[in-house]
């Protein structure tokens, strides 16, 4: 293997056991912060009108979830308000959907992923990442509070590099040369 994955055929091979562990710490914290599923009704018609009715969601006031969830639009507080109520469900549920597949991932942590789940994976290791350094009051000179909680600045860094290799051996699944170098 490249390291955590590695390209066969259409699909990826994948053994996050040594770094599994330290992610599990930090995974049910993001699932919790999102919140559970709501309840939709069955139907397409209800499940739109559920979800287009009624007032905006309001601009999540903790900041983890504000950068998780952050304004669509910025022209202004109208149009941000607007777009959150049309966006903010799917968003959710997808963010969501994302945790749940790294969740599933920690259960099997050496196994084979198809493209979709990879692209899942992505987006959940990216909302474990924003989630810690919102958390450790990450800038790009590192964290801007100290970095008391090592534990938490090291996940940190480990899911950096986690998710470079997925990005790179997915661009080889897709038929690119996944070998660009990192941006300085």
């Amino acid at each position: 293997m490249i390291g955590w994955f590695e390209p066969t055929g259409n699909q990826i091979d994948v053994d996050i056991s040594d770094v599994g562990w330290r992610l599990r710490l930090y995974v049910n914290d993001l699932r919790e912060l999102l919140g559970p599923a709501p309840e939709v009704p069955d139907d397409a018609f209800g499940a739109l009108a559920a979800s287009s009715s009624g007032p905006a969601p309001e601009k999540p006031t903790d900041p983890t979830l504000a950068r998780l969830l952050p304004d669509g639009v910025l022209d202004g507080d109208n149009a941000a308000a607007e777009f959150r109520r049309f966006s903010h469900d799917t968003l959710l549920e997808r963010k969501r959907a994302d945790a749940d597949t790294v969740a599933e991932l920690l259960e099997d942590p050496v196994t084979t992923i198809d493209q979709d789940k990879a692209r899942s994976l992505l987006g959940g290791l990216n909302d474990l990442r924003l989630m810690l350094g919102t958390r450790l009051a990450m800038s790009e000179d590192g964290p801007v509070g100290g970095g008391d909680d090592l534990s938490a600045y090291h996940a940190y860094e480990i899911l950096g590099a986690v998710q470079w290799e997925l990005v790179e051996v997915l661009e080889l699944v897709r038929g690119g040369d996944g070998r660009s170098e990192p941006a300085p």
